[in-house]
């Protein structure tokens, strides 16, 4: 699927936009590391502390922190995205909003999140849909990925958590394990977090899926006794996840759809030549 940077025009000025937003755009997240409690704009002499920092880590445009943002006053939300434009209007709706405690950044996927964030810093990261990035050699790219598990877990205070919603089950069941071999205890598992959590804010992509029949999933975990040895032992290959069945599946997971489609019809018309040639055989 194609950024939102790439479907704008040529004439589409993202730098200038964003500094017009500074005042819930921070252009250099890792200057604030370890003080993120006392962020305030570039352009502002001091602000107040706030209780706690939490961070929607892959916040898209925002929907989902601008909501949790005016509901929590005194918790400083920090929403990053490795797109631009997303971090854009994430800023300018929080503008919109009058928010004061909510601040948007970007950074790349391979952002090394222990430069932007101090030790024990973070109250709670958000996981909302992340890009699951179902092939194989993808993999180190999902941010449930062992490795960058092992990275945020310093970054969590003392009781700090993880929280995932997703509306793939090969990603869900992928993350299970990751959480596990990096030493994380579940907290819970829900199959239907909409039903869970019915005041939960959505996001936009939640949205856009549950239109197409999603159901979304979600758990939260902790950092529990590191582990003695590191090791990835997962299957890496989302594909891998699936039911042998592809047929008996209600709703195909976003990513993932073009790939099963073609073998659905591949199965299909082998096995109508199959039919055909046992007719013609008779």
């Amino acid at each position: 699927m194609r950024s939102a940077a790439s479907r704008k025009s040529k004439n589409f000025d993202l730098e200038g936009r964003l500094a017009a937003a500074s005042s819930n755009y921070e252009a250099d997240p890792s200057a604030w590391a370890g003080k993120w409690r006392c962020w305030h704009p570039a352009d502002a002499e001091g602000g107040r502390t706030f209780d706690e920092v939490r961070v929607d880590l892959g916040c898209g445009k925002g929907a989902f922190a601008v909501e949790m943002a005016r509901r929590n006053p005194n918790v400083l939300f920090v929403g990053l995205d490795v797109d631009g434009v997303c971090a854009l209007h994430g800023a300018e709706n929080a503008i919109a909003a009058g928010l004061d405690n909510l601040v948007f950044a970007y950074e790349d996927y391979d952002l090394d999140v222990t430069k932007v964030f101090g030790e024990g810093e973070i109250s709670l990261i958000y996981m909302n849909f992340p890009t699951p990035f179902p092939r194989k050699k993808m993999a180190p790219r999902r941010i449930t990925y062992l490795d960058r598990l092992m990275a945020y877990r310093p970054l969590l205070a003392e009781g700090g958590t993880i929280r995932l919603k997703t509306d793939s089950f090969p990603f869900r069941d992928f993350s299970v394990i990751q959480f596990e071999l990096a030493g994380y205890d579940i907290l819970w598992q829900a199959d239907d977090m909409r039903a869970a959590f019915p005041d939960e804010p959505d996001s936009e992509y939640e949205r856009k899926l549950t239109a197409k029949g999603a159901t979304v999933m979600g758990l939260e975990a902790k950092p529990g006794p590191a582990p003695d040895r590191v090791e990835q032992t997962a299957e890496l290959s989302l594909f891998q996840y699936l039911p042998d069945d592809l047929e008996s599946m209600d709703y195909i997971p976003h990513g993932m759809d073009g790939a099963v489609n073609n073998w659905v019809n591949r199965d299909k018309n082998a096995a109508r030549k199959e039919r055909a040639r046992r007719r013609n055989g008779r």
